[in-house]
């Protein structure tokens, strides 16, 4: 049975008013498959903020979450801003040489300057045993 036929069997169209039905629903079935798209792929500069505000009147950023130098994986330390799969390698190397008792212990791991450590140092902490 085509859509014609079920359309006259509730309601008496004419074929011409059906062909606009059929028009308007293929043209209203396009247009919302079309901003449902547009809406979903569109890259927005605050979906990738990792920081959240404090208060109303405060405008400073808290990060969302701190990774433990000391014992996250290499998995984690990539989520890291700036540092890739060798760098979290390296950095997981260096730690099972010598342990993190600061933040700015970071800058000892060969590849990560001042520049880095700025971008992470939100970021990142010691945990105090």
């Amino acid at each position: 049975m085509s859509f014609c036929c079920i359309m006259n069997r509730f309601f008496e169209f004419s074929p011409a008013q059906l062909r606009v039905i059929v028009i308007l629903s293929a043209l209203l079935a396009i247009l919302s498959a079309y901003r449902f798209l547009y809406d979903y792929s569109r890259v927005d500069d605050n979906s990738f903020r990792l920081s959240v505000k404090v208060a109303d009147t405060d405008y400073r950023y808290a990060p969302v979450f701190e990774i433990d130098l000391n014992l996250s994986p290499a998995d984690s330390l990539e989520l890291l801003p700036g540092i890739g799969p060798s760098l979290a390698k390296r950095i997981v190397a260096f730690r099972d040489s010598v342990r993190f008792e600061k933040p700015a212990d970071i800058m000892k791991v060969r590849g990560i300057g001042y520049a880095t450590f700025e971008k992470i140092k939100p970021y990142i902490g010691v945990r105090a045993w």
